[in-house]
């Protein structure tokens, strides 16, 4: 599970206090059946006896000891025939069989960060805990890591939880997301729910679904609902029907990679000003101006051969598959 956010929402706290490296004011964590910390039967096991690896996010390496040092660190109550041979199954997995010997300053980023979560792994925990692992790398290497991380992942027994905020990172490597701001958290579940159908404004705008229309109600028929905006009319389809009354307040939204042009205006089409306009490596990002002064966001892609020009009007089609309802 990705734990998304942006910076001081409480991510990377929420790890330590998981791994027993902060005590929170009250509340209960439990791993499975077994009761790490809970306020109201005093208990808080010591981070030893949690069965918990970390991958902090400057990795936290020994510089005083070599690499198998680093990676033997938190199994040192092993026999010594043993340990080394944990080592070096690690030193195997992560591509550092010639580095062993080596002390962490004489290292790239990449192969400090394979140590450290060498290092994490060594003790066969129940939890992996990656506290934004990839921030501090280039592209390159951030992306031969990350699918080192997900092949791991898929060996792991165990869970993993990982904090990062950057949203294209969540995606990538979880099944699951929870989504915080400001100490609370917004809403978890499934990685798609979350993308697709956000709780509330806040979480679809972490999550890139900047498109948010305010209008009312303006009829139900069947499974479809039709809204009035100051700028014209849409129309969805939403998974629950649930709440929603005739002349009431709603808010619809859309990602913007799902607006597309329209040659003309017709059902759930918009007609808007382009404001503006930047060029990203596979599409151009643009902004629309509704007459109501709300702004549309649209990608399209370069592949349509279409390069648009500010101040001109404009038909944006919102297909109704894609619209959702969401709170406040």
């Amino acid at each position: 599970m990705a734990i998304l956010g942006p910076s001081g929402c409480g991510k990377t706290m929420t790890l330590k206090c998981i791994a027993g490296l902060m005590t929170p004011d009250q509340g209960k964590i439990v791993l499975d059946e077994l009761v790490l910390f809970d306020t109201q039967q005093r208990i808080n096991l010591p981070a030893r006896e949690r069965k918990i690896g970390f991958l902090f996010q400057n990795y936290a390496l020994f510089p005083h000891l070599t690499v198998h040092e680093n990676i033997a660190f938190g199994i040192r109550q092993l026999p010594v025939a043993q340990r080394n041979e944990r080592v070096q199954q690690l030193l195997g997995k992560m591509r550092l069989d010639r580095f062993g010997h080596r002390y962490p300053v004489e290292l790239s980023g990449g192969q400090q960060q394979r140590v450290a979560l060498a290092r994490a792994l060594a003790p066969e925990p129940e939890v992996l805990l990656l506290d934004e692992p990839f921030s501090a790398l280039d592209t390159q290497v951030k992306e031969r890591l990350e699918a080192e991380l997900l092949e791991i992942q898929s060996e792991f027994q165990g869970h993993v939880l990982f904090v990062t905020h950057n949203l294209a990172e969540a995606y990538r490597l979880s099944s699951k997301m929870a989504v915080y701001e400001t100490g609370g958290l917004l809403q978890w579940g499934e990685r798609n729910t979350i993308i697709e159908c956000p709780a509330n404004k806040t979480v679809a705008r972490i999550t890139g679904m900047e498109n948010i229309f305010d209008g009312i109600v303006s009829g139900i028929e069947g499974s479809r609902v039709d809204i009035r905006l100051g700028a014209g009319y849409l129309s969805l389809c939403p998974d629950s029907l649930n709440g929603l009354v005739v002349n009431h307040e709603i808010s619809a939204a859309i990602r913007p990679e799902y607006v597309k042009l329209a040659d003309s205006q017709g059902e759930n089409c918009l007609t808007a000003e382009l404001v503006e306009g930047k060029e990203e490596l596979s599409f151009y990002s643009y902004t629309f101006q509704l007459q109501g002064k709300t702004n549309v966001k649209a990608h399209i892609s370069k592949s349509t051969g279409l390069r648009l020009e500010t101040g001109k009007i404009y038909h944006l089609y919102l297909p109704p598959q894609n619209l959702v309802i969401i709170g406040e």
